[in-house]
């Protein structure tokens, strides 16, 4: 089969830029008249920095033709901007949709002994957060499925096939 990649989503993406932005602006200008609270200045520093790291994502994944994500016939590549991990196919027992507060995401069912495997390896901060992920989500991991040029069941759907081959 064909390796198939996928792209964070420019017309869905744009809105968080812009929303970014938008409290940005709100900051500035709260900060122009004169309010120097350390909260307006947290909001400029962390919506600043979320919304051209947004744009540093699009950009580099449309300029350098870096996918988000690239589907091969023996595993998935996830490519986040910050991390990369891959997810084999052999070590998957399903994949199926969850939503998490607001957020689609492709839950990952691994195999009992690659989840007690990746239990094991993971540090103690890893392992913390992997128990959390299954109290909330109900697995140790899953792909973020929001804001990309595919439809999270699409994605969902095509992994599982994927799966089975």
């Amino acid at each position: 089969m064909d390796e198939i990649r996928i792209y964070h989503s420019i017309r869905k993406n744009i809105v968080l830029v812009a929303v970014s932005f938008a409290f940005v602006a709100m900051g500035v200008f709260q900060l122009l008249n004169g309010d120097n609270a350390f909260i307006v200045w947290a909001d400029v520093l962390f919506f600043g920095i979320c919304g051209l790291f947004f744009v540093f994502l699009m950009l580099r994944e449309r300029i350098n033709h870096k996918p988000y994500c690239i589907i091969t016939d023996e595993c998935v590549f996830i490519d986040g901007g910050m991390k990369k991990w891959k997810v084999r196919f052999a070590d998957v027992e399903e994949f199926y949709l969850i939503k998490v507060m607001s957020t689609k995401q492709i839950g990952i069912r691994y195999k009992k002994e690659i989840e007690f495997q990746k239990m094991n390896d993971a540090s103690s901060a890893g392992r913390t957060i992997r128990k959390m992920n299954e109290r909330i989500a109900g697995v140790q991991e899953s792909l973020p499925a929001d804001d990309l040029t595919i439809k999270p069941q699409q994605l969902c759907d095509l992994l599982n096939v994927r799966l089975t081959k």
